[in-house]
């Protein structure tokens, strides 16, 4: 496809592919930019399902204008092939970050705010990502985080399409997908989504809560070999404490990463801003532990100097002239 125009996009390079599609970066002949341009595998073009969730990415995405989640700027069909311009990112995939281990406790915090506060505004607007893991977590090279995929996203029961509009052009999420079906990514399902229950935003504060414990930790909190086995640990047991297996967490990460993987319900944040509160009181005192820190080295650095020179002022070897 490399230099093939679709629409009015020039196809310039392939920058990677998955089950649901190809994505390419391409310049907008028409408004001199350039963006990522993501295409459902012709394959699926006749799949109902499949063109359900890949509109319904586009739909749910671009009803959220907020700088942590990726920009969609157009939903178009060109020679049969469905495609989804969006926001082109420089940077990798969370992901891709963790192969490397454990965030930082500041750089944690850092991102894990930016997450919190996109998902607080898609739950505002109703509606549930259900998605949420690092491959679907973008890190610019500033250190920004951007939430991704919105193809499994639920528009809640309570709301109606006057609240989104832009979200469904002829029957609501809710018809697209129901309760009893399982769907998501395994290793970070809430206990809720693994039994196919009705979901709300509490589900993907859980699936947030296990990304948390992998971005301080490097390892998941749910483990085995098999889905079966994946799903007994989420529904059936308690993984380590997050600051038994990395000390250098501070304990209010700790208990934040905990509440997030209640496997009820009822004992998780109930809702986004209380999380957001906590990250940011979290962040807060790390940093004023860090700025403490900061101010004790330079007061020891300077009574050191203070008493170095004072040393050599009144040192006997010292010699006078005159």
């Amino acid at each position: 496809m490399i230099g093939q125009i679709v629409s009015h996009y020039r196809i310039v390079r392939k920058l990677g592919a998955g089950g649901m599609g190809e994505v390419y970066e391409a310049e907008d002949l028409k408004l001199g930019r350039h963006v990522a341009v993501k295409f459902l595998p012709e394959a699926l073009s006749s799949d109902r399902s499949a063109l359900d969730r890949f509109q319904r990415e586009a739909r749910a995405a671009s009803a959220l204008n907020h700088a942590n989640i990726c920009t969609v700027y157009d939903i178009d069909e060109a020679g049969r092939r469905n495609f989804i311009a969006m926001e082109l990112l420089q940077g990798q995939t969370l992901e891709q970050r963790l192969t490397s281990g454990p965030l930082p406790t500041e750089q944690l915090l850092e991102i894990a705010l930016e997450i919190a506060r996109a998902l607080q505004v898609a739950h505002d607007k109703g509606i549930v990502h259900r998605d949420i893991k690092p491959a679907n977590i973008f890190v610019t090279p500033d250190g920004h985080a951007k939430v991704l995929d919105f193809g499994l996203a639920k528009l809640l029961p309570e709301r109606t399409l006057a609240s989104v509009a832009s979200l469904d052009a002829g029957a609501t999420i809710d018809t697209l997908t129901s309760p009893g079906t399982t769907v998501g990514t395994v290793a970070y399902m809430s206990p809720e989504q693994a039994l196919g229950s009705e979901l709300d935003p509490r589900g993907d504060l859980f699936s947030f809560g296990v990304v948390l414990y992998e971005m301080a930790t490097g390892v998941r909190p749910f483990a085995g070999s098999t889905s079966a086995a994946v799903f007994d640990a989420i529904l059936h047991k308690q993984p380590e404490r997050p600051i038994e297996r990395n000390a250098s967490i501070p304990p209010q990460l700790d208990r934040i990463i905990r509440k997030c993987l209640e496997k009820d319900r009822e004992r998780r944040y109930a809702s986004t801003w209380e999380l957001v509160n906590d990250l940011t009181a979290a962040r807060q005192e790390v940093l004023g532990r860090s700025s403490g820190r900061s101010r004790w080295r330079r007061s020891c650095a300077h009574l050191a100097l203070s008493y170095r020179s004072r040393r050599h002022w009144w040192s006997p070897s010292r010699s006078w002239a005159g």
